[in-house]
C-alpha cells in the first residue's frame, strides 16, 4: 500500500482518505511503521493531523495520550471492519 506523510518541521499530517484505508485494510506492518513516525513526531512536541480532501483538519492530535487513545478507536474500527469483510 503506497501513502504519504507530510512531514511540516514538527507536525505531520495525512490525507482522510488514506488514513481510513490505511486504518481498515492496511497491513499490520505498514500501520505499526506510520504509527512509529507519528509517534516519534509526537515525542518531539509535534502534532499529528487527519486533512480531508480540502486541506482542512478534522482530527488533531498533540499528545500521546491522546494519540493512544485515538489507536484504541481505530483499532476496533478495524476490527469490525475485518469482521464485516469476513
Amino acid at each position: 500500500m503506497m501513502f504519504n506523510l507530510k512531514f511540516l518541521e514538527h507536525n505531520v499530517a495525512i490525507d482522510q482518505d488514506t488514513w481510513t484505508a490505511l486504518a481498515t485494510t492496511g497491513s499490520d506492518a505498514s500501520l505499526d511503521n506510520v504509527r512509529a513516525a507519528i509517534l516519534g513526531v509526537l515525542e518531539s512536541g509535534g502534532t499529528f493531523t487527519v486533512e480531508d480532501s480540502n486541506d482542512q483538519v478534522v482530527r488533531r492530535v498533540e499528545t500521546l495520550a491522546e494519540f493512544e487513545g485515538y489507536m484504541q478507536e481505530i483499532a476496533m474500527q478495524r476490527d469490525q471492519f475485518q469482521q464485516e469483510q469476513a
